[in-house]
């Protein structure tokens, strides 16, 4: 059996790319420019082809809870664009006896394979994952993927069975009220990027149990987390496009006579991946930006 083969990394799109270059033994200086400056650069070229929005490899959810009787909130500091809104809830809730990455011990026996297991409370809070099998003797649910970060003994959990899409709204328009309940509406606020929103009616329960939110939106490609799994996903969904980008720039630094006709070759690679990523584009309105740019 043939093995996998490695996930690209930044370093290895860098060093790949300055090999055909002619730099097999780059300088630090050299290297640095690649990593810091050029990569970014790729980015940005991505971005002025589609006025920056709308990447389809770039749509991402995000789960946090809320506080009871706490309206106000925080966006994801990766949010960029078009942000939906659930709800999260359900009607079984528990106190874990034991967690781990892959795993959580429930304080009964439910019926809960198939159902997302959202962390409300304690270690993992905010931490919601798929129970793809259930031990009815040790209680232990097994989920995928695994946790963002691993419940423990004394996490609280609900077991979603409610998702309801709030509504968005200008924040002109938010009552003035201090109505209290289950959220049914969301009222971004702050600056053009959606800094904060807040929930409408307030989160709010008798019994103090807190509801999810699920955040779907788009991240923003210059400021995607380095450490984070999604990058890794993208060196190698547009590996051909880093690797043509550093190339073409490393040929640009050295005054190399090939820089042309690879400058084309990227420009081309570029229009293939933003026709291949992004939803209804205009081809001719495409084609018109990689003339101009």
């Amino acid at each position: 059996m043939c093995a996998a083969p490695t996930a690209p990394t930044l370093s290895t799109l860098v060093s790949e790319a300055l090999k055909k270059a002619g730099q097999s033994n780059p300088d630090s200086v050299l290297t640095t420019r690649a990593e810091d400056l050029w990569m970014n650069e790729i980015k940005n070229d991505i971005l002025v082809l589609v006025g920056g929005r709308k990447l389809k490899a770039l749509y991402i959810s995000s789960v946090t809870v809320t506080v009871n009787g706490r309206s106000r909130y925080s966006c994801p500091t990766d949010y960029f664009a078009d942000m939906t809104m659930d709800l999260l809830d359900g009607t079984v809730r528990g106190t874990a006896t034991g967690g781990a990455a892959g795993s959580i011990t429930l304080a009964s026996n439910e019926d809960v394979i198939g159902s997302q297991i959202l962390v409300t409370g304690g270690t993992g809070v905010g931490s919601m994952s798929e129970c793809t099998a259930f031990n009815t003797s040790t209680l232990v649910a097994t989920v995928s993927p695994n946790f963002a970060t691993a419940p423990a003994s004394g996490s609280t959990y609900t077991i979603i069975d409610q998702i309801t899409r709030l509504t968005e709204r200008h924040r002109s328009h938010k009552p003035n009220n201090n109505a209290r309940g289950n959220p049914t509406k969301f009222y971004p606020f702050g600056d053009a990027d959606y800094g904060e929103f807040e929930l409408y009616p307030t989160p709010y329960t008798t019994d103090s149990h807190v509801f999810g939110l699920q955040m779907n939106y788009y991240i923003n490609l210059l400021t995607i987390d380095l450490a984070g799994t999604l990058i890794t996903t993208l060196y190698q969904r547009w590996r051909n496009v880093w690797l043509q980008g550093v190339f073409t720039k490393a040929l640009e630094e050295l005054n190399d006579k090939r820089v042309d006709k690879q400058q084309d070759i990227y420009k081309f690679m570029l229009q293939e991946l933003v026709a291949r990523e992004t939803y209804g584009m205009d081809m001719s309105n495409l084609q018109a930006r990689i003339m101009d740019y």
